[in-house]
């Protein structure tokens, strides 16, 4: 009898009840188009295409209030960070029998999600450590202000900056600022939702 990898019926489980709740849903990525270049920690940094389908999968779930009327209105995906903490609080709701366990599916996209926002620091670190060593400051200086050994800061800047080349799945950008009287043209609309230039005041009110 072969069995299944749960891996792959977990993402297989997401991908399926993405596309069913967002009509543009994105692929599935398969394993030839994974990432096998790992992080610091022995982790590959994760396909953007799943960490998106992660984000989509989580959003209309857990997202409330601004997040949610942002979702419905312009597809746009709540903070990584929130969608992650919702979902280790409903896992914590669910240890004190106060709330229904977060199904396993939920938790494979929190930890896409929060591999996305590791790739992301670690981008982040390397590219001040490059400034900080391109100001003049040494390994010395560094090692000083991050309270570790010359030995340890200089490793963990070896170890970081291969990550500048992983490609990153940055969460979506913040919605367009609405026009002034001068300027008064518009994006078209994505996927079928009015741009943030399009709605009205109306639209806030909930």
């Amino acid at each position: 009898m072969t069995s299944t990898n749960p891996v792959s019926a977990i993402r297989t489980a997401m991908a399926a009840s993405t596309r069913a709740e967002h009509e543009d849903g994105v692929p599935v990525a398969g394993a030839a188009d994974r990432s096998d270049t790992a992080g610091p920690f022995g982790l590959p940094a994760p396909d953007p295409r799943m960490v998106q389908q992660a984000r989509d999968h989580l959003t209309p779930r857990h997202a409330t209030g601004v997040d949610l009327f942002l979702w419905e209105a312009m597809g746009r995906p709540m903070p990584d960070r929130d969608a992650i903490a919702a979902v280790i609080s409903a896992g914590d709701r669910a240890q004190r029998g106060t709330g229904d366990s977060p199904e396993p599916v939920e938790v494979a996209a929190a930890l896409l999600v929060l591999s996305a926002v590791r790739l992301t620091l670690d981008q982040t670190e390397a590219h001040l450590l490059n400034t900080a060593h391109a100001s003049g400051m040494g390994s010395e200086q560094i090692a000083a202000i991050l309270d570790v050994s010359v030995e340890d800061a200089e490793e963990r800047y070896r170890l970081l900056k291969p990550r500048l080349d992983e490609p990153a799945a940055p969460p979506c950008p913040p919605p367009a600022a609405r026009p002034s009287a001068r300027k008064t043209a518009t994006r078209p609309a994505s996927r079928g939702r009015p741009t943030w230039d399009e709605l009205d005041d109306g639209d806030w009110e909930f």
